[in-house]
């Protein structure tokens, strides 16, 4: 059972329930339209039990399936904000850990989406803590919960155990299964996004070469103002994963001063930077921005 007590972004939900009033057709309808062109927990959940109470079951259930999504990404967002914020306040890799661990007692979690989270915070492996239970997920697993190639998730469990050559093998997975079906997207900043982690992650699976003309393609993309921090940090990281350390640095520098998710803090803690973050070009850096 799902638990909402402690959520502070979930504390508004609308609850539906019985009343005395029968709510009329007409506006049952209009609920049901809005849940069909919304993504909010509120009003699908309110598009549910409007189709529940004309009758139509496989609608409602529809309904709700996407109610259940849209509340997991809010459950997401959660934990990863208070992640975040033991990130940005400079409690380090430990206070990364106590905000997880804490975050999983008030919610429960499912398998996927605790991969989800330590695969964007690869600190959260130190550890082994939860290494077991990543490496075994598997696309044809008989547990839907631990049905998934999850390849990046398992990569980062390899990686942080120091078993790079087992990571590089699952991020050649990754870049092989995006190979087979690349992206494409209508907005020019979220291509340039795409493209940017694509280059990185070739690199992360060891394909140095093809991982440089990505990055060059990458590189020679249009961006917008408000999308280049995020995107000028994907190059970063690329090349962080390159062992180029002054390119990366180059591109880091500007960011930390502006409102990004990088700063100081990060950097110093990210297992993102760990190829490079021993460096003494990358520790000056770290060391004119405190």
């Amino acid at each position: 059972m799902r638990r909402f007590t402690f959520l502070p972004v979930l504390l508004c939900l609308t609850v539906v329930a019985p009343t005395g009033a029968q709510t009329p057709a007409d506006e049952l309808e209009r609920r049901i339209l809005d849940a069909d062109m919304s993504a909010d927990f509120d009003v699908l959940l309110r598009g549910s039990s409007a189709a529940r109470l004309l009758g139509r079951f496989s609608q409602a259930e529809a309904l709700m399936e996407r109610a259940t999504a849209a509340l997991d990404q809010a459950t997401n967002a959660w934990v990863t904000e208070n992640i975040f914020f033991a990130l940005a306040s400079g409690r380090g890799a430990n206070g990364m850990q106590r905000a997880f661990r804490e975050a999983q007692r008030r919610i429960r979690m499912s398998p996927q989406q605790i991969a989800s989270v330590t695969s964007n915070f690869p600190s959260l492996l130190i550890g082994g803590e939860y290494d077991e239970m990543i490496l075994s997920f598997s696309e044809d697993h008989s547990d839907p919960a631990y049905r998934c190639a999850c390849q990046a998730e398992k990569a980062w469990v390899h990686r942080v155990a120091g078993r790079q050559h087992e990571s590089r093998i699952l991020w050649g997975e990754l870049v092989a299964a995006w190979d087979r079906n690349p992206l494409e997207f209508d907005n020019p900043d979220a291509q340039a996004e795409w493209q940017g982690q694509y280059a990185r992650n070739l690199a992360r699976a060891g394909r140095t070469a093809d991982a440089m003309a990505a990055l060059d393609k990458a590189m020679s993309m249009d961006v917008s103002d408000e999308a280049r921090p995020s995107v000028q940090r994907r190059w970063a990281q690329a090349y962080a994963e390159l062992g180029n350390v002054d390119q990366a640095v180059a591109l880091l520098e500007p960011l930390i001063a502006s409102s990004t998710l990088v700063t100081v803090n990060s950097l110093a803690t990210r297992y993102t930077w760990e190829p490079v973050r021993n460096n003494i070009v990358f520790q000056e850096m770290l060391s004119r921005n405190r």
